[in-house]
């Protein structure tokens, strides 16, 4: 098989980013999203960690950072041979170790030119770990549409917080969490490197929205992107973004690349809708230690995002 692809126009070219720190409900959202016709949904390929396809796995060489890569070879043998078996897993590995100077920008290209007349929508929250990281995903897809994603960020921290506990629980582990302020302190810088780039962008580049908006009103919601993105609103349309688990990706994977997305997600892609428990901004946190609360920048931040 031709693994190049056929060259897109760059400039008209407008894939869909998600921007948004973990567990900000960007699996579903991205998985919803990807079952439009004209739109093509990925795992989490973590492009643009680094400039290069050997430095996205110099990136995530540790033990605890490696399934980081496992959305990538899950895309690449999906795209190259149709479906995620070990085998094809395993050339997809081959595919990318061959490629070490490849820079991540012909690599999300290379991508883009395998899913024919869709356009991708990806989610890394990686891709905004970093301003650097975002500056390299703007130059690789100066036209790209950006969804800005929120989520309360007392419900991301707690969400945060349990998946940490769950993980030291499969480990074994039984040490207390570590580092429980840094859990705000990733929200709050997360976003902040998402309004500064957003805010430098041309107006209708990017949208913001509220995920717990858009869990509790998908049709509403759904509708308000599609007209946004200048795609496809009909009622066919809208009904087949309500069902994720019909993505590629919606499932845990060979047991050589198992992961790509929230693991809960991976295990029950369904979409699940209703308006999420009520929360504040004002209460002690359930992961804090010493009861203490948000700081006044998160507050700021947050009721900006137009949470109280």
């Amino acid at each position: 098989m031709n693994y190049k692809g056929v060259r897109k126009e760059h400039a008209d070219y407008q894939p869909l980013f998600i921007l948004c720190p973990g567990r900000s409900f960007s699996s579903v959202v991205c998985g919803m999203l990807g079952q439009h016709p004209e739109l093509y949904g990925l795992p989490e390929t973590n492009f643009f960690v680094a400039d290069t396809v050997g430095g996205i796995f110099q990136r995530f060489d540790g033990p605890g950072d490696r399934h980081r890569t496992h959305g990538l070879a899950r895309a690449i043998a999906q795209l190259h041979d149709g479906e995620q078996t070990e085998a094809t897993i395993e050339r997809a590995w081959q595919w990318l170790r061959e490629r070490p100077t490849m820079t991540v920008r012909e690599l999300a290209w290379h991508v883009a030119a395998l899913v024919d007349n869709q356009q991708l929508v990806e989610k890394s929250p990686s891709n905004c770990g970093d301003f650097a990281h975002l500056a390299r995903l703007y130059g690789a897809f100066p036209a790209a549409r950006f969804l800005h994603l929120t989520r309360h960020p007392r419900s991301t921290g707690k969400s945060l917080y349990q998946a940490r506990q769950d993980q030291r629980a499969r480990r074994r582990q039984t040490v207390s969490s570590p580092n429980a302020d840094r859990i705000e302190e990733n929200w709050l810088k997360v976003h902040g490197h998402i309004v500064r780039f957003t805010e430098r962008l041309p107006a209708g580049q990017s949208i913001r929205l509220q995920g717990e908006l858009l869990l509790a009103d998908p049709d509403r919601y759904l509708r308000q992107i599609t007209v946004w993105l200048g795609i496809r609103a009909d009622p066919e349309a809208i009904e087949a973004m309500k069902h994720p688990e019909n993505s590629p990706f919606a499932s845990v994977g060979p047991a050589n690349a198992r992961g790509g997305n929230n693991r809960k997600y991976l295990e029950d892609p369904h979409l699940r809708t209703g308006s999420p428990p009520k929360t504040n901004l004002t209460d002690p946190l359930e992961w804090m230690p010493d009861g203490s609360g948000f700081g006044p920048a998160t507050v700021m931040l947050a009721r900006y995002f137009g949470y109280r």
